[in-house]
């Protein structure tokens, strides 16, 4: 008699059953589940912000919404509305199906197909029943069937226009489109053929492989014309964690970011850097100074130059002999000819050095090196309070370039989170999953007093602090150095918005052995000790909990 498995041990013991699913094999509470997703989206109460993951959101207001397609309409035409907004929708779906890539580990592609009308019924939009969807991705075949319950779309297009002849609710079907096409690999199309616009009472949606749809005219809307016998690589969860490759050295002296605070500070550089007149950094300590001034230097018409950083601090109480190893024969500045001298901290330079660089700068014609200055403080500030002599001031600051600080920039958190990640990683040698969603979300609403130091010091930290091939967790980032971040709402299942633990609350004056050891007790209770289960929940192979169950002397009866 045959033994009977489920679909996830299946794949576990043989991956290439992930080319073929059928939602109807997979388990009603597979993960990610509703309360998952709710875990990604957070609310950063006073500041502005919702996240949902690592991808910013605003609310808008259903009445909005149709009001904005409307005007739309009037505008545009309704073919033309709707095809703009059917690409909406598939850039909305290609976003999603990123998170759920980046996110959350999978068991199998089932799993990740199914998080999707969980993720369309959190969002809002609609509430969604999947009657069923099948895939072969072998011969690149999908079919699916979705109930909308009290779709956004259709009620308001009923409420400005009344019954349409035809499926309205065109941005909801793009997301689908791109959601799933993302993650097979090849393209489905999801086509309305009921719709509450039309008078119906719910609305009735279709996925189907391109090819089963014959005529398709969406292909060339999204950008896929040509592509219906042509596959990419689909999506498969991670089997394994290899150690990463050291990160070319192009990658390392980027700078990182794409907030408008930091785009207006990159494209001052980029416009001075042609120039040889002095360049004035201001930023407050840790925002990256002499890594802006490296980034100029290489901009500059000789890169290949000297670059020579001073730091003028290291010059309180300096004698004779200190003087001369800025302004002697072969002193700093000798060095610099032909290149760059980089100042940092210039307002902590003593004065009778102040006045001999002073004289020095006097005469820029005959300068043979660029001076790049920087200060964590308004230099108008220092030169009133006697820290900054006046006149050296004046010749520093010809070309002032602001460096922002993080919280003026936090919309390049998750890009420069995995950007230190990935330079940490390559930098230790240290495989490892990646963060998990708790410590993402730490991350997101931490202050950072100490800047891009701090932030890329703390992901360090996790990196060293994390096991090989695990996850970065909260416990491995964060310390009782770090104050609190600033309080966030996340959604819970019940509609409320509940506030995350602090650090000091989740510390509570425990070790990180007795944190560890609540951690994995409560993954074994949830999981009936069901060690491989325990395992998945905490992101651990079966070896490795095995080891901390007889470790820390852990049982059932215990």
């Amino acid at each position: 008699m045959p033994v009977r498995i489920s679909l996830a041990e299946a794949s576990r013991r043989a991956p290439k059953i992930l080319e073929r699913g059928d939602s109807l094999q997979l388990d009603e509470g597979a993960p990610p589940t509703l309360s998952d997703l709710a875990g990604a989206l957070q609310f950063a109460l006073g500041d502005g912000r919702i996240w949902l993951n690592d991808e910013r959101m605003v609310m808008i207001q259903t009445e909005v919404l149709g009001a904005l397609r409307a005007r739309m309409i009037a505008n545009a035409g309704m073919d033309r509305t709707r095809e703009d907004l059917l690409r909406v929708g598939w850039v909305q779906g290609v976003q999603l199906a990123e998170l759920i890539k980046k996110r959350f580990r999978q068991d199998n592609v089932t799993a990740a197909l199914a998080a999707g009308p969980r993720l369309h019924t959190m969002e809002g939009f609609a509430k969604v029943v999947t009657k069923r969807f099948e895939f072969d991705a072998g011969k690149q075949q999908y079919l699916g069937e979705f109930h909308w319950h009290d779709s956004v779309e259709g009620t308001e297009h009923l409420r400005e226009f009344g019954v349409c002849d035809c499926p309205t609710c065109w941005l909801q079907v793009g997301v689908p489109s791109g959601y799933t096409t993302t993650l097979l690999g090849y393209p489905v199309i999801f086509r309305e053929i009921e719709c509450v616009g039309q008078g119906a009472q719910r609305c009735v949606v279709i996925g189907r492989d391109a090819e089963s749809w014959g005529d398709v005219p969406e292909l060339e809307i999204f950008g896929l014309k040509g592509q219906k016998s042509r596959r990419s690589d689909p999506w498969k969860p991670p089997s394994d964690v290899k150690a990463p490759a050291p990160l070319p050295p192009k990658d390392q002296g980027l700078i990182v970011g794409s907030s408008a605070a930091i785009q207006r500070a990159r494209r001052l550089l980029e416009r001075v850097a042609g120039f040889a007149e002095p360049v004035l950094l201001i930023g407050e300590p840790g925002t990256g100074k002499e890594h802006f001034a490296r980034h100029l230097h290489k901009l500059g018409t000789s890169p290949d130059s000297p670059f020579v950083p001073v730091n003028c601090s290291a010059f309180l109480g300096a004698g004779e002999a200190e003087v001369e190893t800025l302004f002697g024969e072969s002193g700093l500045l000798k060095q610099a000819e032909g290149g760059t001298l980089f100042l940092n901290d210039v307002t902590r330079l003593p004065a009778h050095m102040q006045a001999r660089l002073a004289l020095t700068l006097h005469d820029r014609n005959i300068r043979p090196y660029r001076i790049v200055a920087a200060t964590g403080e308004h230099p108008l500030d220092a030169v009133t309070e006697g820290r900054l002599r006046a006149d050296l001031q004046y010749r520093l600051s010809v070309l002032p370039v602001f460096i922002p600080p993080l919280r003026e920039r936090r919309d390049d958190l998750p890009e420069l989170i995995e950007h230190f990640m990935n330079l940490h990683r390559s930098r230790h040698v240290k495989p490892l999953q990646g963060l998990t969603g708790q410590v993402f979300d730490m991350l997101l609403r931490y202050d950072y007093p100490g800047n891009l130091r701090e932030l890329s010091n703390l992901i360090e930290r996790g990196v060293i602090y994390a096991e090989p091939g695990g996850k970065v967790d909260i416990t491995h980032v964060f310390s009782m150095i770090e104050k609190a971040p600033r309080v966030a709402a996340r959604v819970k299942m019940d509609g409320d918005a509940s506030r995350p633990k602090s650090i000091a609350e989740i510390h509570d004056g425990r070790t990180l052995t007795e944190i560890e050891v609540e951690a994995v007790r409560t993954a074994l209770i949830e999981a009936d000790w069901n060690i491989s289960a325990a395992a998945r929940k905490l992101g651990l192979t079966r070896a490795k909990l095995d080891y901390r169950v007889k470790k820390f002397g852990l049982s059932p009866d215990r």
